[in-house]
């Protein structure tokens, strides 16, 4: 360490005072120039991420970095390239996390593109606080297995602490195409990776905004409670563009539920709370899938709101069952243990419920209250029908559920609109 040399003054004396193995000033900034190195100047991000202060900011020029990142402490990383001359990071070797959060001070990520060849793209695990903002993330060759594009989990937490994850403005690509991977869209024999290009477990506050997701394995995203089922975790799922999300498990593009077979049983109840907004979402199915059952699936929690959401030929006629969910545009409860799933409480209002094949909503037989699904547009000027299978504007209501209330409803689309209702 260099020596901090000072002038100090004892009565009209001057002397020099030497504070041995004191660092000079720390860096708040960091620039990162793959061309050249100096005084404050990194080669690599993460010579940039370790040069910098806490809270500082990793400013990145232009180039290919191969390299996987480490983030261990507050910062702002940031691109300072433009869309001609873009910041890629392109680790090598396809590590398991390209770009992996560690510390519970806020992290930003703004404006980078990230090509992944492993399990995970952005991730943080336990009490993180991240946000990524006008990033691309795009998976490249994805292995089979689960993998995400950005994610953060919370599970288990003992401290009782809750992290948090921002997602807004970025453009997700898990790279599932029907060309590359046939069983995608035709459902036979399904076998390709099953990305979930944005997803949160645990005790997690979610905001995801504002972003385009595409060509996903899983949903385009994914809210789970805790492996245990207890917990809260909330989500704030606001103005995406959501297309070609081919779910392996044949969940819905927007799956709200716990993961894979964890399900409650007698001796382990679901206690899992949290709220799930799902709000001015698109959600397509351009790819014409058969493996989206549903275009939102919210089987837990009991309060959110899905409104003014435009719903457009997710649900083909090809889709079929899942344990869970039947298909639909929109799907509310368990189809699964419906005596150990406590129904959710969620208003589906104003929402364009358009060109779905089966039903536009559906209730499981565990919802036994009359949820809110006035004022949504069903195609069709004469409202909801009311009448089976294999109307896209049909109300499907389960054995021994309740029928929702849909009176009065839309004479024309409203999920662009601003059309309110007087309850």
């Amino acid at each position: 360490m260099i020596a901090l040399l000072r002038h100090v003054f004892f009565f009209g004396l001057s002397a020099v005072v030497v504070y041995p193995n004191v660092a000079f000033a720390g860096r708040p900034s960091v620039l990162v120039n793959p061309h050249a190195a100096g005084q404050g100047t990194a080669k690599t991000i993460q010579e940039g991420i370790e040069m910098v202060d806490p809270g500082g900011k990793v400013m990145v020029l232009p180039g290919t970095y191969r390299e996987a990142i480490v983030i261990a402490k507050a910062l702002k990383l940031e691109a300072r390239g433009r869309k001609s001359a873009p910041v890629i990071v392109e680790p090598p070797d396809a590590p398991a996390i390209a770009i992996q959060i560690t510390t519970p001070d806020p992290v930003l990520i703004r404006g980078l593109t990230l090509h992944y060849g492993g399990f995970n793209g952005i991730r943080g695990e336990g009490i993180v606080d991240v946000t990524v903002e006008g990033v691309t993330v795009v998976a490249v060759n994805p292995p089979l297995g689960v993998g995400t594009g950005v994610s953060v989990a919370n599970d288990p937490n003992p401290s009782g602490q809750r992290a948090k994850l921002t997602v807004r403005n970025s453009f997700v690509d898990g790279s599932v195409s029907c060309a590359a991977w046939p069983s995608a869209c035709t459902g036979v024999s399904p076998s390709f990776p099953q990305t979930f290009p944005v997803a949160v477990r645990g005790d997690v506050d979610l905001v995801v905004k504002r972003n385009v997701i595409r060509r996903a394995g899983g949903a385009c995203i994914i809210v789970q409670p805790r492996n245990d089922l207890a917990g809260e975790t909330n989500a704030e799922i606001l103005d995406n563009d959501l297309d070609e999300c081919h779910p392996l498990g044949r969940a819905g593009s927007i799956f709200v539920a716990p993961g894979g077979a964890n399900n409650p049983s007698a001796t382990r109840p679901l206690l899992a709370t949290g709220i799930v907004n799902i709000v001015g979402n698109t959600i397509r199915n351009s790819s014409l899938s058969c493996m989206t059952t549903t275009g939102v699936s919210y089987i837990v929690f009991r309060g959110g709101r899905i409104e003014r959401n435009r719903i457009e030929g997710v649900v083909q006629p090809c889709a079929f069952d899942t344990n869970r969910a039947r298909p639909a545009a929109i799907w509310l409860g368990s189809r699964l243990l419906s005596n150990l799933f406590p129904p959710v409480d969620v208003t589906v209002r104003f929402n364009d419920i358009v060109g779905n094949a089966q039903a536009g909503l559906r209730v499981a037989q565990n919802m036994t209250h009359a949820i809110d699904a006035r004022y949504n547009w069903w195609n069709d000027a004469r409202g909801p029908s009311i009448d089976g299978l294999f109307r896209g504007d049909a109300v499907v209501v389960e054995p021994g559920a309740a029928t929702p209330l849909f009176e009065p409803w839309a004479t024309e689309p409203v999920a662009e609109g601003e059309s309110t209702c007087d309850d």
